[in-house]
């Protein structure tokens, strides 16, 4: 069996959200037999020699992200990875389909891909994602920016989910709920997000730190490091690490003597952070997608401390402390700082990665949708 896979960026190093899912995807994919033809867009990242040991073949295709590409009704996402030369490659053959999140739909209603069957992975529900960036940013151009691509994604959405021959991959529990209510037309088949934990690492015991992880560069990332910072921690006898890619000099310039800020750490000593920590503290202000870096804190990780956008509508919230606010965060580190992570504990993550969140049951899902599509 073969499958054309369109990734909005390369996938590896698979070293935040999006990507991470992909990337373990495909290798799940090339596992079970399957033989993915790989699409990528290339900006920020190099190509990665990797991806050619878990695909049939990889073809890279430059983003277009000039001005131009924002004078156009579709989506800057969308309209920056329309190119010619993928359509010319998916029409060389009649392989399905499977366009990774909305970014990489622009051709997925084409006239001559109308009789191929299609997947469409969604990552979350984009026109949401976009509404929520514009509360967020204090520039009033790039609140102008992210509201009038929060219009397109919606606007396009309806459009590009009434294409022939679509089925919807949803990553969470919650989003399968807002595609069957709105697009009841479509099959929409839960697949959780893919993951590169194939044992629980939980360790027993204690540690002596909490930990807060995630893309550094991403705004809503960046509030939430300032926030358990100067609210939730400033009032707390107990030692921060904050680690992830691209911290701004501003997140920086908190650093003292309790509170540690990581740039740009390696995989592996990110693993060693995630499993040495006595907990780790998740937060975010909005509820879309599925937050990966939460996965891995709970098959790494000890104790998990989170608010309610992040567990929202994921069904992990029994896997996790929840605090509402900033008080409540603070009662729910100090019941756990102390507490040793027991066998109990580590058996119930063992029994969830093995069900719901283990990649070889949800590659399974995939395999199945492709072989009705043949």
């Amino acid at each position: 069996m073969q499958l054309h896979l369109i990734a909005f960026n390369i996938p590896f190093p698979a070293n935040y959200g999006g990507v991470i899912d992909i990337y373990y995807k495909v290798k799940a994919l090339h596992t079970i037999g399957v033989k993915v033809h790989l699409h990528s867009f290339e900006y920020g990242r190099a190509t990665a020699d990797e991806l050619n040991d878990i695909s049939e073949s990889v073809t890279y295709y430059k983003r277009d992200t000039s001005l131009l590409k924002h004078t156009s009704t579709l989506p800057f996402i969308v309209n920056s990875r329309l190119n010619n030369n993928l359509l010319t490659n998916l029409l060389k053959d009649d392989f399905p389909i499977l366009f990774e999140g909305l970014h990489c739909s622009g051709f997925a209603k084409h006239p001559s891909l109308n009789n191929r069957q299609k997947f469409i992975r969604m990552h979350n529900i984009e026109w949401q994602y976009y509404e929520h960036l514009a509360t967020k940013e204090l520039t009033l151009w790039k609140q102008l920016f992210f509201k009038l691509e929060s219009w397109k994604l919606k606007r396009f959405e309806r459009t590009i989910l009434t294409a022939n021959n679509i089925k919807l991959l949803t990553i969470s529990p919650n989003d399968t709920r807002y595609f069957k209510s709105n697009y009841p037309h479509l099959s929409s088949i839960y697949v959780p997000a893919f993951h590169p934990n194939e044992t629980v690492n939980s360790k027993l015991g204690n540690g002596n730190y909490a930990l807060f992880h995630g893309d550094l560069s991403v705004k809503d990332n960046e509030d939430a490091a300032l926030f358990l910072i100067d609210k939730v921690f400033k009032q707390l006898d107990c030692k921060l690490i904050i680690a992830g890619l691209n911290p701004s000099e501003k997140l920086l310039a908190k650093a003292t003597e309790n509170v540690v800020i990581k740039g740009n750490v390696p995989q592996h000593e990110m693993n060693d952070l995630l499993e040495n920590a006595q907990l780790n503290i998740l937060i975010s202000f909005h509820s879309a997608g599925m937050k990966l870096k939460l996965l891995n804190a709970l098959f790494k990780g000890r104790f998990c401390v989170v608010n309610q956008f992040m567990v929202d509508g994921s069904g992990l919230e029994d896997y996790c402390l929840i605090g509402a606010d900033a008080d409540a965060l603070r009662q729910k580190i100090e019941q756990v700082y102390h507490l040793s992570f027991d066998e109990s504990q580590q058996e119930k993550r063992k029994i969830l990665l093995a069900s719901e969140l283990s990649n070889l049951r949800n590659v399974e899902k995939i395999y199945r949708q492709l072989a009705l599509s043949n």
